[in-house]
């Protein structure tokens, strides 16, 4: 049987250096495991190794669209089957450009 690498004292001392702020590759090579041995050690005693950032990262609002410019020589139609278009002005539909 072999035996586990992680003892108590070493996730205790592991435990300081994570809450420290150090990688988890540096506590790694303090240890002379892999990073991932650390990762994995971490995950297992999520409660003493809290995550170090948001697990979802928020995206930035959306300004809202800036308004389409207004053309004086075409007017909005709706078609139909309910599209809304931009078409030129007709004087004798539409009256007079404003």
């Amino acid at each position: 049987m072999r035996a586990e690498f992680w003892t108590e004292d070493k996730i205790v001392r592991a435990e300081k250096l994570w809450s420290d702020g150090m990688s988890a590759r540096a506590i790694a090579e303090l240890f002379g495991s892999k990073k991932n041995t650390v990762i994995m050690m971490a995950r297992r005693n999520r409660d003493r190794f809290p995550a170090r950032q948001d697990a979802r990262q928020k995206l930035p609002q959306a300004e809202a669209a800036p308004e389409p410019p207004r053309h004086r020589d075409r007017v909005k139609r709706v078609t139909f089957s309910g599209a809304e278009v931009t078409m030129p002005r007709v004087p004798f539909i539409d009256g007079p450009a404003p």
